[in-house]
């Protein structure tokens, strides 16, 4: 209690924006069961939540965007890593089903978990999918999930090429987190939409001692073939920003980009052994304040952060 009420009086400095700061702390303080510190921000999940409140630039709107995300890559890397466009649109009804190939993946570009995977366009039900993406298109995933990034995104639908691994299943996921340029977390997910597990490690490829929700991989999967290219494309990616997590996937030899996410699970997705939300936020030097200056919130305990939890 001492802590929270130690807390309360900096509450007064997000009176510019009142229902949002009610609601996001609220949320916090649901999930985490503390109020967080935000003035400054030390821990990793409250610098996701400052950065929801107060970090307004242009950049995290265009690189939320799911379509101009893929020029935004190709610029940035000098190649196009995205998976093939087949078609964009703002009305899914001229979403052009007999010229499609047999399996594709359907996306809003205005939020995060809106896809559809096809895997036999001969036996997909064209209305109920036109109807899911109309749904998308008039819902604003921004409030929903209180991702200020998301509200001036251009509300269209994209259809792209679905990544196999050849087995007619998803490849790995390889979300990769750059602090302040650098790769510290590698995230594997397998099976993400059948029997969802996940690992962490480092850059080094050894597991990390970190768990959240998602069960964890029961056998250490080798690393990525490129995995080193992917960590340099990550990193390059991040050379415009404090923190961001990045997506890839590799499919054979060829690693292909997915997406940038700025606040990864909205800032409410707590890690375990909880003294890696501290850890993590020592690696996140923020570069950013609620008034656009520059700022140095490192943590005097960055030396800590490199050690193993036990």
């Amino acid at each position: 209690m001492t802590n929270a009420m130690a807390v309360l009086p900096s509450y007064g400095r997000m009176l510019d924006r009142p229902l949002l700061a009610a609601r996001v702390v609220r949320r916090y303080y649901r999930k985490y069961g503390r109020l967080p510190e935000l003035f400054p921000p030390r821990k990793y999940s409250e610098k996701i939540t400052y950065r929801k409140l107060y970090d307004r630039r242009p950049y995290l709107t265009l690189t939320s965007d799911k379509f101009a995300v893929r020029e935004y890559a190709r610029g940035v890397l000098g190649e196009d890593l995205a998976p093939e466009l087949y078609f964009r649109t703002t009305d899914p009804r001229t979403i052009p089903f007999e010229t499609l190939p047999r399996q594709f993946v359907v996306k809003a570009t205005h939020g995060s978990g809106w896809n559809e995977l096809v895997r036999d366009a001969r036996t997909v039900d064209h209305a109920a999918l036109i109807a899911t993406c109309e749904r998308w298109l008039r819902s604003n995933y921004a409030r929903r999930r209180d991702e200020w990034a998301y509200e001036h995104i251009p509300r269209q639908i994209i259809v792209e090429e679905l990544l196999d691994d050849g087995d007619g299943r998803s490849p790995q996921d390889i979300k990769v987190l750059v602090f302040n340029q650098r790769v510290r977390i590698v995230q594997i997910d397998v099976d993400r939409f059948g029997d969802h597990r996940r690992l962490f490690f480092d850059a080094q490829w050894n597991v990390m001692p970190i768990h959240d929700f998602v069960p964890q991989i029961g056998t250490r999967p080798d690393p990525p073939s490129r995995l080193g290219d992917i960590i340099r494309y990550a990193e390059a990616l991040g050379r415009d920003t404090d923190f961001l997590r990045v997506d890839f996937y590799q499919v054979a030899d060829r690693v292909c980009f997915g997406e940038m996410t700025h606040t990864p699970g909205s800032g409410l997705s707590p890690i375990y052994p909880s003294i890696w939300d501290d850890r993590w936020g020592a690696w996140w030097e923020m570069s950013t304040n609620r008034d656009g200056e520059s700022t140095s919130n490192r943590a005097s305990a960055t030396d800590n952060a490199e050690t193993t939890a036990e």
